[in-house]
């Protein structure tokens, strides 16, 4: 079989653009089911926990006017606490519980917890929060330990305390009775 040039130039021509478009439409193709990349470095936490923490912390305190519980590094903080000041029983407690929960997102909406889109998480996380609040046990469920932790490490946090908490790095005199909606936020300092 003999090719003449027009037909050599033409065929590789189709093999060139295969090999470029390829690697792209798999990356597109790939693309819609990424995972959410991590905007932290765990030290301690698995791929999966550190990620699931992320989402979790951040449907907790999004991002709205002021910076969302990711910004304000509450990931790092959980883990930091959970394997630095907790027990091994504690934290054994804290990762089963985390497990729980992405196994439970798993059974009702068919994928973990982080890869579910930002209104399925709230509606997750909303009906994990009623939940526990209603059991009345003690300890408190994972999920309520979970949002103390968030909300500990977010005010705790210099986004938190400065942002979504009227900061003054000086106060000058003190009112103790003045009109929540004179000030519009609770002060940090």
């Amino acid at each position: 079989m003999t090719i003449d040039r027009k037909e050599a130039i033409k065929r590789s021509a189709l093999i060139m653009g295969g090999l470029i478009f390829a690697p792209n439409a798999l990356g597109v193709l790939s693309g819609c089911k990424a995972r959410p990349a991590l905007d932290w470095s765990p030290e301690y936490f698995n791929r999966d926990h550190a990620r699931l923490v992320s989402s979790l912390a951040e449907t907790i305190i999004p991002e709205t006017d002021s910076p969302g519980a990711i910004e304000a590094s509450v990931p790092g903080f959980i883990e930091e606490m959970v394997y630095t000041g907790y027990t091994e029983d504690a934290r054994s407690l804290f990762l089963s519980g985390l497990d729980a929960l992405d196994d439970l997102a798993g059974e009702t909406h068919g994928d973990r917890f982080a890869d579910l889109d930002a209104e399925t998480q709230h509606l997750f996380a909303s009906e994990q929060n009623r939940t526990a609040i209603e059991s009345g046990i003690s300890p408190p469920p994972f999920f309520l330990i979970m949002k103390e932790l968030t909300v500990m490490g977010y005010y705790t946090s210099e986004p938190g305390a400065k942002q979504a908490l009227r900061y003054e790095r000086i106060p000058g005199r003190y009112d103790g009775c003045v009109p929540f909606e004179d000030v519009g936020k609770t002060w940090s300092t």
